[in-house]
Order: C-alpha cells, then sequence, then structure tokens
C-alpha cells in the first residue's frame, strides 16, 4: 500500500513539483523555497528511522481504521481538484502537503504523522506566496520602507521630499519599486527565523520546571515575529544608504553594483541581528528559569 499511494502522489503530482521545482531555480523571489524544501527532506531522512518505529508500533498495536488519516488525504485530494479547476497554482501546491500529511497518517498512524510534522512544516513554507498576496503586501512594503527611508536620510542632513514612494534627492530621485519593497527579503528572514525558532526547540530537553517547554515555543514564536519588523526595517535602511550614496559619490549606484551589493549586505546584516536577538532571548529565559529554580528550591 505504501508504495502504490507514493506512485500515485507522484504520478499526480508531478506537474505540480516540476513547476514548483522550475519556479524555485528561476524566480529570485522564490528561491528560498529551494533552502526550506532541502531542510525539510533533511529533517525527513533525520526522522526515518522514529518514523519507521511510530509505523510499525501502530500496525502492531492497533486494526483500527485509520480514518483521521483518510479524511486528511481525502480533504487533500479536494483541495488539489479545487486548485485544478480554479487555476489556482498556489492551493494545488498547498494540497501536496496535506496530500502527502494524510498518505503518511493513514499508512503509519498519527504518531508517525506528528513526527513528520516539522518537515511538513516547513515543505509548507517552501511554497511560494500566491501572486494575490504578494501584490497586496508590495504597496504598504514600499510605502512603509520609503517613509523609513526618508526619515534616515533627514536625519542624516540629506535634503529630501518623498511623494509616495518616490524619493527625490538634490542628485537623483530614488523610485522604491516592487523588486526593491523588501518582501523577498521579509519571507527568506521569516524561513530562517523558522528554522532558528524549530532548532532550538529541537534542542530543548525535559526540565523539572512545568513551563520550560511553553518558554522555549514562546521564544520560537517570539523570534518569527521579530523577523518580520527587523526585514522591513532594515530594508529602509538600505534604501537610505542608496541614497547617500548617490549624493556623496554618483546617483548612478542606485542602479548598478552599488545596489545589487547593498541588498546582500543588508540580508547578512538581517540574519547576524536576528541571531543576536535570538541569544538574547534564550540568555534572558534561562536566567528567568535559574531565578525560578532557586525559587523553588
Amino acid at each position: 500500500m505504501v508504495g502504490l499511494l507514493a506512485i500515485a502522489i507522484a504520478w499526480l503530482y508531478a506537474g505540480t513539483m516540476a513547476g514548483l521545482g522550475r519556479e524555485w531555480l528561476s524566480s529570485p523571489d522564490a528561491s528560498y523555497g529551494l533552502v526550506l524544501a532541502g531542510v525539510a527532506v533533511w529533517l525527513l531522512w533525520q526522522r526515518r528511522e522514529q518514523i519507521a518505529r511510530a509505523a510499525q508500533s501502530h500496525s502492531s498495536v492497533t486494526r483500527r481504521f485509520p480514518a483521521r488519516g483518510l479524511a486528511i488525504l481525502v480533504g487533500g485530494l479536494l483541495l488539489y481538484f479545487v486548485g485544478e479547476l480554479g487555476a489556482d497554482i498556489f492551493i494545488t501546491r498547498v494540497s501536496l502537503v496535506v496530500v502527502t500529511a494524510g498518505a503518511l497518517w493513514f499508512v503509519a498512524g498519527g504518531r508517525a504523522a506528528r513526527v513528520a510534522t516539522a518537515p511538513l512544516v516547513f515543505l509548507l513554507m517552501a511554497v511560494p506566496l500566491p501572486a494575490l498576496v504578494v501584490n497586496a503586501m508590495t504597496l504598504p512594503l514600499e510605502l512603509t520602507a520609503s517613509r523609513i527611508a526618508e526619515a534616515t536620510l533627514a536625519a542624516s542632513g540629506i535634503a529630501v521630499f518623498r511623494d509616495g514612494n518616490v524619493l527625490e534627492l538634490p542628485s537623483a530621485a530614488l523610485e522604491v519599486a516592487e523588486a526593491c519593497s523588501g518582501l523577498r527579503s521579509l519571507v527568506s528572514l521569516t524561513a530562517i527565523a523558522g528554522v532558528l525558532a524549530w532548532s532550538a526547540t529541537a534542542r530543548s530537553k525535559p526540565s523539572h520546571l512545568t513551563h520550560a517547554r511553553w518558554s522555549t515555543l514562546g521564544r520560537g514564536a517570539a523570534i518569527v515575529a521579530i523577523a518580520i519588523p527587523v526585514a522591513i526595517l532594515m530594508n529602509g535602511l538600505r534604501i537610505a544608504a542608496v541614497g547617500i550614496a548617490c549624493e556623496l559619490w554618483d546617483p548612478r549606484v542606485a542602479s548598478g553594483a552599488w545596489h545589487t551589493f547593498t541588498g546582500w549586505i543588508t540580508f547578512i546584516v538581517s540574519v547576524v541581528v536576528l541571531l543576536r536577538l535570538q541569544r538574547v532571548l534564550a540568555a534572558g529565559s534561562v536566567r528567568a528559569d535559574d531565578a525560578e529554580g532557586a525559587i523553588a528550591a
């Protein structure tokens, strides 16, 4: 049954997976998905023995029909047909994750599906956002980045006038276009924050403190939430840096190698800031746990 289900899913989703792979490889806005898919596959491989033990335990302990797994599987297939009939690529791709989870639950049981939760979540995060969501987020991000850049340039002593998402400088006019909205770095940084949150949760050990597990989960949620304002702020500062470079050197840096260079540097700095904030949150939690342990003693 396992082999038949795997073959059926591969046949049904062959076109979907091929299109998803092409988008990961060809679109800079979706390239983060390739990394997350790799993380999902690596995690699944790391947990293969746990999944196998859970499946073996399920087959030997219970003979009940896996109704929940079947319900998830059927729901995922319905989602697939809705996506196909509505020509919605995003729904079709999401259904792949749902069908995979349902098939695993149906064949190996709920315990095995729970062990595979993290890989499935990372696979779901690897699916590129739908165009509707991207279009809805782009303009607000452009305007927010423009405001941050305007305030930074003004604080630096550079005359600037903002008209929507256009910054008028003495030497040039900078338009914060769709490619500069920061959506790409926002999604990528949030994905990295998700990996950091999961790794912190996976490393946590059982503790005598009753809230220890929830504390770890809370820190994970906090680091994912913090990634959003960090990405937005750093993108605004990047645009301001481009504006300063235009005034100090040459307006052509707004569209040349300097523009690309500042994008990479900004993302690297954003990751470093995120790592630092994670350590600060972890250190604060450790101090709180030590204090509670001392009071309990």
